[in-house]
């Protein structure tokens, strides 16, 4: 750890920060639009969630590239639990669809992606503490 920053909690580096502000951005955007959204203005604020999931991204890259070698494997097992979960869930829905059985209430696999990030990135955080 770099000695001139101060010991931070992963929770609040800007990784993490900008994974939360993302997942409420598309929460909030997913109930206005059950709300009702219409026009050229309800299509551009569905569009509000791209900007801190894209700044997520950026964060990302740079918080990994600054890592050692135990931040890297909280921060990528964390990332293996989310695409493994997301990918089970986007299996069972697929089959269930298929089978004419249960269709998910809409498509937005990102939002949950983010939730097990997130959530996932707790738990390999306190599991390496």
């Amino acid at each position: 750890m770099n000695s001139s920053s101060p010991c931070r909690s992963r929770f609040t580096r800007p990784v993490f920060l900008w994974a939360l502000a993302a997942l409420a951005t598309e929460v909030g955007v997913e109930w206005l639009a059950s709300r009702g959204l219409g026009g050229a203005a309800g299509r551009m604020l569905l569009l509000l969630p791209l900007v801190p999931a894209l700044i997520f991204l950026l964060a990302l890259v740079m918080a990994v590239q600054k890592m050692d070698e135990m931040q890297k494997r909280i921060c990528l097992e964390s990332v293996f639990a989310a695409f493994t979960l997301t990918l089970a869930f986007t299996f069972v829905s697929g089959a269930l669809e298929r089978a004419e059985m249960y269709h998910a209430p809409g498509s937005d696999v990102g939002t949950l992606m983010m939730f097990l990030w997130a959530s996932s990135y707790v738990v390999c955080g306190w599991r390496y503490r």
